[in-house]
């Protein structure tokens, strides 16, 4: 779990170009949410639910999380994990969230492949 919250704050952060908050939002819908409606199933929008509330924990990680200790850190990665979580069970099932989480670990997976030419 804490290699998938990971994944997404510092790939999400990785792969958007700086902008307004506005904008990076709608970059992620536009990449995200044909997969998440494809693989995962889920309707338009709870994928576009899921894609807020991630972002929306990425922001508050971004602020919340860079003064902190490396203990202090990952305990207050733990609480915003969970706060998500509980968050997704209210408009997911149980396998809406698992497969939701694969898909953003294989989309991790597939960023870190270098491409071929």
């Amino acid at each position: 779990m804490t290699l998938i919250f990971g994944a997404i704050i510092s790939t999400s952060a990785y792969a958007q170009p700086a902008g307004d908050p506005p904008s990076v939002l709608q970059q992620m819908k536009e990449k995200q949410k044909p997969g998440l409606m494809e693989k995962v199933g889920l309707t338009e929008a709870q994928a576009e639910k899921v894609i807020e509330l991630n972002y929306e924990m990425r922001m508050k990680a971004s602020t919340e999380l860079k003064d902190l200790n490396e203990a202090d850190r990952s305990k207050r990665i733990a609480e915003l994990k969970a706060e998500k979580e509980k968050k997704f069970a209210e408009f997911l099932s149980p396998d809406q969230i698992a497969a939701m989480h694969k898909y953003y670990e294989d989309m991790g997976k597939n960023m870190q492949k270098p491409k071929q030419n």
